[in-house]
């Protein structure tokens, strides 16, 4: 289990490294693999962390509905250690 403030690396999405035919670009959050990001918050829904993304720019385009700005729940299997 990751803890808050575990700097990790996106390996993944959804557990996969393709994003599928028909992803509209605002959900293409498959563009953020291989970028870094803090953990802001343990644990959330299946299995999902909060990472908080370095790289903003790479989240301009992409729906973020979260509290925290530039952060999404990721499996903790789509990441690791950085």
């Amino acid at each position: 289990m990751l803890k808050t403030g575990t700097r990790v690396k996106l390996n993944k999405f959804n557990g996969t490294i393709k994003m599928p035919k028909d992803c509209n670009k605002s959900e293409n959050y498959w563009s953020l693999i291989g970028e870094l990001g803090i953990v802001v918050q343990e644990k959330g829904n299946h299995s999902r962390v909060l990472i908080q993304f370095e790289n903003t720019e790479k989240l301009k385009n992409l729906h973020c509905h979260n509290e925290i700005k530039n952060s999404l729940w990721i499996l903790e299997t789509d990441i690791a250690p950085s």
